[in-house]
């Protein structure tokens, strides 16, 4: 029999990442003067207006009572009875009554303001087409001077119940044509927006998609009129406004831009003045001019140009006008490859404009492309966030952040892996105690690397590592001592690799994995449950070895007595031997076989092999028949 011993394994179960920045895909790269975002706000507005539509819930609206009294006609009294009779049905919900009595009403008096506002109250109880009729007969009474107060609010109230209902619809057929019919589309939501003027979507996708078709001065035009009607969304239609009014001046601000870049502060002034006046009467420009003035005024022009004294919106519109294109063609350079070059473009037009959020975002991510000067890169990510329409500055920021912690983080985890990795495939209670030398080590860094990481993601990974090094040690402790018992039984077992020869051999090998077995009981009662999972596995080797021993020995003593009887029966077999021997010494000899041989049979039960205990029956069998 030898000895079997176990490859104990130790093995990492949840390894520790390193700090890696996340894949940062680039997809800020339009500046003000470009509409290539056209796509993307189509996919926000249809997804904003089938949540409009699936939310909708209906407006209860007064009911028309008679209370308005004669608005803008003398009547006859035919006449009242059919208005009166109108908003009594209308009244009663009796609308297809009450549209039959107006109509007739109506075509002699067209431009009675109740009868028309009753007309639409009725078409939009009726719900289906007929509420974008009675859109249509409010929409003059919206520009109309009202006879009564009342009234007015009245028309107010059921025209913005009216363009909830249908604006929603109106803009989801919109995105979803556009791209197949993109005039149609346009059509049909200018047709729209004439009858709802007050929706601020309606100019913006309008106007948008005019910009688009690339013509601006049309699309600057709808987006103008629709911030000044606007009642809904009109801060987005009055932005969108902005930049086009700045796309379109660009060009004829060109010249004024291009000395100021070049230093020439006094041309870029002249330049100004020879603008267009149609062009040069804009509060940019008048900015500009402004700014040029502040600039000239310096008395160091060597040093960092000033921050322009503008609200923070109009110094917006200042740098876009001096840096879009700049900004855009660096964008363009990244995404063919050549951030290089980009990263040249924007480093000389930022010291112009250092403020100016959209070029810092674009410097940051070149920066990070090309992994140079990290902090640079964190501070140009930091002015980026003042723009909340750059709404990959946050992600770009934390990405550098993670860059800028990975040379400080990744060390540390590489040296964790190593360790983990040198008793990767088995180990010894030397190489385990060598492992947690090197745990110990690093856990003693980790309050230093704590202190330095800065972002969520580089603080979660130090916390991961204390928690894994911890566990490490932990199970390193178990580890070794379940490595311990395993070198004691295996150095046990080595002593039988040429087998068990006799009793006393099997004695004294049995007594060992007893001591063997009851230090694994000791231990198991303190240890945890990976230590205790193993320990248990070692007990059970140990018990089934025990096991063994003990049939090994049983099958010596089989052997022995079979061997006792055969040599006395081998001398009862020589004819001298025989007449020499005393009848009843070779009775009392074989009575001591047998007896040995019952008690073996006895005692040994469970531990005699099929073939031992057949033969231990054959000589017991044997003996007993010889002494009758």
């Amino acid at each position: 029999m030898t000895g079997t011993g176990r490859d104990h394994t130790f093995q990492e179960i949840r390894p520790v990442q390193s700090l890696h920045a996340p894949a940062f895909e680039f997809a800020e790269v339009t500046g003000r003067g470009d509409f290539a975002e056209h796509d993307r706000r189509l996919e926000e507005l249809a997804r904003e207006a089938a949540a409009a539509a699936a939310s909708e819930t209906a407006l209860v609206l007064a009911p028309p009572v008679a209370e308005f009294g004669e608005m803008s006609l003398d009547l006859g009294s035919d006449d009242e009875d059919l208005l009166e009779d109108a908003r009594a049905n209308a009244t009663a919900q009796e609308y297809d009554l009450a549209l039959e009595l107006l109509d007739e009403y109506l075509r002699a008096h067209p431009e009675h303001q109740e009868g028309r506002y009753l007309r639409a109250w009725c078409l939009y109880h009726l719900n289906g087409q007929g509420q974008l009729e009675a859109l249509r007969i409010l929409r003059p009474l919206r520009d109309e001077p009202p006879a009564d107060d009342g009234l007015r609010d009245r028309i107010r109230e059921l025209r913005r119940e009216l363009r909830r209902r249908l604006t929603p619809p109106e803009v989801t057929a919109y995105t979803q044509s556009v791209r197949t019919d993109p005039r149609g589309a346009l059509a049909r939501v200018e047709a729209f927006l004439e009858l709802a003027p007050e929706e601020g979507t309606l100019s913006y996708l309008l106007a948008l998609g005019q910009a688009r078709g690339g013509d601006l001065e049309r699309a600057l035009d709808t987006a103008e009129r629709g911030a000044a009607q606007a009642d809904v969304d009109g801060e987005q239609v009055a932005a969108f406004a902005r930049r086009l009014r700045l796309a379109l001046l660009a060009p004829h601000a060109a010249p004024a831009v291009s000395a100021f870049k070049t230093g020439d502060l006094d041309r870029a002034r002249r330049e100004l003045a020879r603008m267009d006046p149609r062009w040069r009467r804009s509060l940019v420009v008048d900015d500009f001019d402004a700014y040029l003035a502040l600039l000239l005024g310096r008395t160091d022009r060597r040093a960092a140009p000033p921050a322009p004294r503008l609200p923070a919106d109009r110094t917006e519109d200042l740098y876009s006008l001096i840096a879009d294109a700049d900004g855009q063609r660096a964008a363009d350079l990244m995404r063919a490859g050549h951030a290089e070059q980009a990263e040249r473009l924007l480093a000389h037009v930022l010291a112009l404009v250092p403020g100016f959020p959209w070029l810092n975002f674009l410097y940051a991510a070149c920066l990070y492309r090309l992994l140079r000067d990290p902090d640079r890169a964190a501070a140009c990510a930091r002015i980026a966030l003042r723009d909340p329409t750059l709404t990959q500055a946050r992600e770009l920021l934390e990405t550098i952040r993670s860059w800028q912690e990975a040379s400080l983080v990744n060390p540390v985890v590489d040296e964790y892996v190593a360790a983990m990795e040198s008793v990767r495939g088995g180990v010894s209670v030397e190489r385990l105690g060598e492992l947690r030398r090197r745990l110990a080590e690093l856990e003693r860094v980790l309050p230093t690397l704590s202190s330095s990481v800065r972002s969520e993601t580089g603080a979660q990974i130090v916390r991961e590592l204390g928690q894994a090094i911890g566990q490490r040690l932990v199970e390193v402790a178990d580890a070794m001592v379940v490595g311990g018992l395993y070198e004691k039984y295996d150095r046990l077992m080595s002593t039988v690799k040429g087998g068990i020869s006799d009793a006393r051999d099997a004695d004294r090998l049995g007594h060992a994995l007893d001591g063997i077995a009851a230090e694994i009981k000791s231990t198991r009662k303190a240890a945890r449950k990976g230590a205790g999972d193993q320990l248990d596995e070692l007990a059970a080797l140990v018990s089934s070895r025990r096991a063994e021993v003990e049939k090994v020995k049983a099958g010596i003593q089989v052997s022995a007595l079979v061997r006792r009887f055969n040599e006395l029966a081998e001398q009862q077999s020589q004819t001298l031997a025989r007449l020499r021997a005393d009848p009843y010494t070779v009775r009392s000899r074989l009575s001591g076989i047998l007896e040995d041989a019952r008690r073996l049979r006895r005692d040994a039960k469970r531990t005699l092999d099929s073939r031992d205990q057949t033969l231990l029956d054959e000589l017991i069998s044997t003996i007993s028949r010889t002494l009758r």
